[in-house]
């Protein structure tokens, strides 16, 4: 059963890392640019000591067709006045005046082992020096972090369920991280190699 390291909190991961863990599991999220500042939920800690972060996506046009919940996923969405939604947002009508605004999702199948030293907490605070597009994205970023506090619980109880049950059977779910081989990556991991990155 996973216990929350501290508060719940957002933190960028090692791009190093990260592509360390892709050349074991291709399931991980990875890419060469703009992944640096991709932000995963956090810290999630197993029975055994191990911390785990969930991966969020931005919305995406396919999400528009996605449940609010489901075993291994959800949605991250608010409900807002169909008025106050820029037209290029994700969303679907759920009455003339109301949408179900997608900011993302959780992608809790494919959440990852970390190690204190390559993951930085991400600042969600507006602060006077940031540009306006960095203060739209910290606000972006508020939402879901209010989702996901609410919700916590039941993130919490899901990312569990994933965990034990691969960890119990050795079966990797469609599309999902395997545990195991990226707990083993995560300890030959050589941070002196890439403390410059």
């Amino acid at each position: 059963m996973f216990t929350i390291d501290g508060n719940l909190k957002f933190v960028n991961v090692n791009i190093k890392y990260l592509e360390h863990l892709h050349k074991v599991c291709k399931e991980v999220f990875y890419q060469e640019t703009k992944y640096e500042n991709k932000p995963y939920l956090g810290l999630f800690v197993s029975d055994g000591n191990k911390k785990y972060v969930l991966p969020l996506t931005s919305a995406k046009e396919k999400h528009k067709e996605w449940k609010d919940i489901y075993p291994d996923r959800m949605l991250i969405y608010q409900i807002e006045n169909k008025s106050e939604v820029n037209k290029n947002a994700i969303f679907t009508e759920l009455s003339d005046s109301k949408i179900k605004h997608i900011f993302s999702a959780i992608e809790i199948k494919k959440m990852i082992p970390v190690k204190d030293c390559v993951i930085s907490e991400v600042n969600i605070n507006i602060k006077d020096e940031d540009t306006e597009e960095m203060k739209k994205y910290k606000n972006l970023l508020k939402n879901e972090y209010l989702f996901c506090l609410k919700n916590k619980d039941l993130i919490l109880s899901r990312a569990s369920k994933i965990y034990e049950k691969q960890m119990d059977t050795g079966k990797v779910l469609r599309f999902g991280c395997d545990f195991r081989k990226l707990e083993k990556a995560m300890e030959i991991f050589d941070t002196k190699k890439y403390s410059e990155s």
